[in-house]
């Protein structure tokens, strides 16, 4: 009988560093991009399309899409390239958390549904009332059909729509700004992307149905990961 063969050797730390290198590069982008911002202080914009061109156990050398090179320390240093997988996992945490952005990433929009349709369609139908107030005047059907069916008739309904517009406007904005700031930045909707904008477009015109569906997405998504640890 012929000798079982030997068991194959364990890959170089050359062997390694490079693996680590090319998944990190096809891979990881975003989360190379959060260590500059996050460890070496440079904006989203700088820190934008960044690659490892190389590394060591105690630094990740880095050029963005700008071709500035940055070095990103790694405190403590590695024992071995054979740790970097762990070390860069929690480096990616620790960046997270100094951006105030959450390890849930949101690349979906959620279109309204049942009751949201309603809330929808009523705001919008109030835009649409506000836009085409300066048409509603006496001899007109709309006018004449108004005086019949407004309870403060055609004039009533031109004061209302005129007197709400500003608090309505302003509610509406302060809501679409509170979905960017509490929802969209920190799960990493990429900003003036189309998801981006029919989250901010829909918030502006549902309010409070937009952030249960967005928020439906994320603990959606939270139990989806608690399910695979089990």
């Amino acid at each position: 009988m012929s000798e079982p063969a030997p068991p194959p050797a364990p890959p170089s730390e050359a062997a390694i560093k490079s693996r680590v290198v090319t998944h990190m590069n096809k891979d990881h982008g975003a989360e190379l991009e959060h260590y500059l911002r996050a460890f070496n202080g440079l904006s989203a914009r700088a820190a934008a399309g960044a690659q490892i061109v190389d590394t060591s156990l105690d630094a990740l050398t880095v050029r963005t899409a700008r071709g500035v090179q940055h070095t990103i320390s790694i405190s403590p240093p590695l024992a071995s390239y054979g740790q970097s997988r762990v070390r860069l996992v929690d480096m990616s945490q620790v960046a997270l958390r100094k951006l105030g952005l959450s390890d849930i990433k949101i690349d979906e929009f959620a279109p309204p549904r049942g009751f949201h349709w309603v809330v929808f369609f009523a705001v919008a139908f109030y835009f649409f009332a506000a836009a085409t107030r300066s048409f509603v005047v006496p001899k007109t059907a709309v006018w004449d059909t108004l005086e019949g069916v407004f309870p403060y008739g055609a004039e009533g309904y031109r004061w209302i729509v005129k007197a709400i517009f500003v608090p309505v406007v302003v509610i509406h904005v302060t809501e679409a700004w509170w979905m960017v700031k509490t929802r969209l930045g920190p799960h990493r909707v990429g900003a003036g992307g189309k998801v981006w904008w029919l989250w901010v477009a829909t918030t502006f015109t549902e309010g409070a149905m937009a952030f249960k569906r967005f928020d439906g997405l994320v603990e959606a998504e939270r139990t989806r990961r608690e399910g695979l640890k089990h």
